[in-house]
């Protein structure tokens, strides 16, 4: 029975890379729709077409160049590594909670790699967690029969209270959380439960303020520019999910 975790996660990596490189290929005009963290200003801003074409040129180099294969093959590796983990050192929970926490993180990590590259956070990339955590359900309910009612209500619960506090942190500082974001924190909080989420997000706000703090203080980012929330988020989940087993 506890070979199954490796299986999915290893079967979710497959999956996640295939949408990432789909993501990648898709022509840049859907960011908005995505959930793109707009720069403040961007809107009114000329991008010259000199500064347009580089940019396109660039980015050719980087697929050339095989950096999003190196960083799928790492984060695959990292992610079985953390399935191995959890079939040795977390072998006591519940079969459904790790193939929840394992399939969080086989879903979401190319969400650190595109909102990094293009300030954004995919909908397939969402769309597929959702589809994996609905698939779960009859297999919890045929395992665990009514027993499941704890968890489904404990994951609600955490998906709608770390979205309403996505929104009202959005509504005091305009701009500080994308719509991208918000989606992945309700798939976060799906799969989480409460036992899960907060450690995840607190975690992940701790490595946000840091980086933060380096870009200003390195002057990469000016206070104008927009800093993606998605790595950390994803790094934070990994920790977090890693270090305590929820």
């Amino acid at each position: 029975m506890i070979f199954i975790i490796p299986i999915v996660t290893a079967v979710l990596c497959l999956l996640s890379t295939a949408v990432m490189f789909l993501e990648l290929d898709r022509p840049k005009d859907i960011a908005e729709a995505d959930g793109a963290a707009i720069p403040k200003g961007a809107d009114d801003a000329v991008i010259p077409k000199e500064a347009d074409d580089a940019a396109i040129l660039e980015e050719a180099d980087n697929h050339k160049s095989g950096r999003p294969a190196v960083y799928c093959i790492l984060m695959i590796c990292i992610t079985m590594a953390i399935s191995a983990m959890f079939c040795t050192l977390y072998k006591d929970n519940n079969i459904f909670t790790s193939l929840k926490r394992m399939g969080l993180l086989a879903i979401i990590w190319p969400v650190a790699y595109i909102d990094f590259k293009e300030y954004r956070i995919p909908n397939r990339i969402i769309g597929l967690g959702v589809l994996y955590r609905l698939l779960l359900i009859p297999c919890e309910l045929l395992v665990e029969g009514t027993a499941m009612r704890y968890d489904l209500l404990s994951e609600g619960i955490a998906a709608i209270a770390i979205l309403v506090a996505a929104i009202l942190c959005t509504v005091c500082m305009r701009g500080s959380i994308g719509v991208g974001d918000m989606k992945l924190f309700f798939l976060m909080g799906l799969l989480l439960g409460l036992d899960g989420i907060w450690g995840a997000v607190f975690l992940a706000l701790i490595i946000s303020f840091f980086v933060s703090i380096f870009l200003l203080a390195t002057k990469r980012k000016s206070r104008k520019d927009a800093i993606p929330f998605g790595p950390a988020l994803v790094i934070g989940t990994f920790l977090s999910v890693a270090l305590t087993g929820m």
